[in-house]
Parts: structure tokens; sequence; C-alpha cells
């Protein structure tokens, strides 16, 4: 048994690694790619600088990869309040899409907003017909008082229920159904969207 899960968590590392590769690819070729398209090109007029032009290039990869934009949800450095910012992730499938989601809301934010997940390891993301299980491994680091795990719930809630093909949630640690993720809020196995 436990060589099994030391050969799932490699498959989950080594994924992680190609996704993180990907985008370091994407993000290095769209760049130099954008200085030696735009040579011949006229200036663009009354354009914002801070705007992403979406330009349909060609990908380094076989898989046609696909972008969104998505809201992921943070807090502020008192955990007070959930705060929603936009970004934007490339994947190829329904199930690289909640990954690059989950990896994105590992990040701090904009602006000072603070991840409430960026010390969790995510273990395992499976999605069938519409039932995503989570399964993570929360060290002592990530855990927060019963405001801070009520935003973190929130958080990933909003962040993969505004993904049209999830129905429910279902968040283990350590492949166990918890009765709460830090001790302080029930879990509900699973939680279904409103």
């Amino acid at each position: 048994m436990f060589l099994e899960k030391g050969r799932e968590f490699m498959r989950q590392q080594a994924k992680w690694f190609i996704l993180l590769l990907v985008v370091a690819v994407i993000a290095t070729g769209c760049g130099s790619r954008e200085t030696s398209d735009q040579a011949g090109a006229e200036p663009m007029q009354g354009g914002s600088t801070n705007q992403t032009e979406q330009v349909p290039q060609p990908e380094p990869k076989a898989e046609a990869q696909e972008r969104m934009t998505i809201q992921l949800f943070y807090t502020d450095d008192q955990l007070e309040n959930l705060i929603a910012q936009d970004k934007e992730i490339v994947f190829a499938d329904a199930q690289e899409k909640l990954e690059a989601a989950l990896a994105a809301l590992q990040q701090n934010g904009e602006n000072g907003a603070v991840s409430l997940w960026k010390n969790v390891e995510f273990t395992s993301v499976v999605l069938d017909d519409g039932d995503l299980t989570i399964d993570l491994t929360l060290p002592e680091e990530a855990r927060f008082g019963a405001p801070g795990e009520l935003l973190a719930l929130e958080s990933i809630k909003n962040t993969v229920f505004q993904f049209e093909e999830i129905k429910t949630l279902d968040i283990l640690v350590d492949g166990e159904a918890v009765d709460s993720l830090m001790g302080h809020v029930d879990l509900e196995h699973p939680f279904t969207k409103q």
C-alpha cells in the first residue's frame, strides 16, 4: 500500500512538473514570439499597456491548449475578507484545468492578496461525472484559526464551483474524510454547488 501511495505521489509530482514546464515554455515562447511578430507590425493606437492581447498562436505541445480567465479567491493579511482576482490559466483538458486552478490558488494574488492554500499539498485531484474529490496534505504551517479555516473553505469552493462541470466537492485529508479541515469548521462530504 505504501508503495502504491509512493507511486501515485510520484505521478502527481510528475504531472505538476510537466504542467509547470509547459507553462514556463509557453510564457517564454510567447514573449519572444511577440517580439519577433511585432517587429514589422504597426504600433497599436489607444490600447492599454496592461491588457494582454489574445492572438491565436500555435502551442509547443501536441495537445490543443486552452486559455481561460478564472476568479481566484484570496484573503487580506488580517484574514478578514475574501478577495476575488482574475487569473488566466492554460490547460488541455478538464483535469488540467482543475490542477491549474488549484496551483494558481496556491500563489499569492496581486496587491497584497494572500493565498489561503499556499502551504497545502494537493496530492490528488479526481473529477468523476461532476464530482470533484481533492485529497490534500495539511502541514502545521497551513492551519488557521476558525475565521481563516472558514475563509479557506469558501475560497476553494468559490474557485472550483465556478466551473460548470463541477457539481460536488469532497475534500479529503491524507485520504481520510475528516470531520473538520483544521479543527474548527465542519466539512461536508461532499459540498454541493448552490
